[in-house]
């Protein structure tokens, strides 16, 4: 039996709860920065995936945006392609989808622009 300074006693069974407790918020800690569930079909995405999406998002929004502009600027002509967006502050990096690094695609005639990555289809 253990003893502290005011005389009680600890019991192996309050020891292990402790022990248990301790091992089990690090056995969560663990699996939630080491990534215990990858985002596959019919699981959730890491914070990391969701993270890479929402730039996603943001960057279709800032192009959107950069559409809208260029065609007030150039008397409601639609960009030929998004390379033309360099005067509205488009630059290249943001042209690709954050997670699978493909070229977002790009309707001339209708000004749309979207993400061709699986699961991306609502950005």
């Amino acid at each position: 039996m253990l003893r502290n300074n005011r005389g009680q006693i600890f019991t192996l069974i309050e020891i292990l709860v402790v022990v248990a407790i301790i091992a089990g918020v690090g056995l969560m800690l663990a699996r939630g920065y080491l990534g215990g569930g990858a985002g596959g079909p019919g699981k959730a995405p890491t914070p990391k995936e969701r993270a890479l999406g929402v730039d996603c998002m943001n960057n279709l929004q800032q192009i959107r945006n950069a559409i809208e502009m260029y065609r007030q600027a150039n008397e409601e002509k639609m960009p030929m392609s998004l390379a033309q967006l360099e005067s509205s502050g488009v630059g290249s990096s943001i042209t690709k989808c954050s997670v699978s690094g493909t070229p977002y695609s790009y309707d001339p005639a209708t000004g749309r622009v979207w993400c061709a990555t699986p699961g991306h289809e609502r950005y």
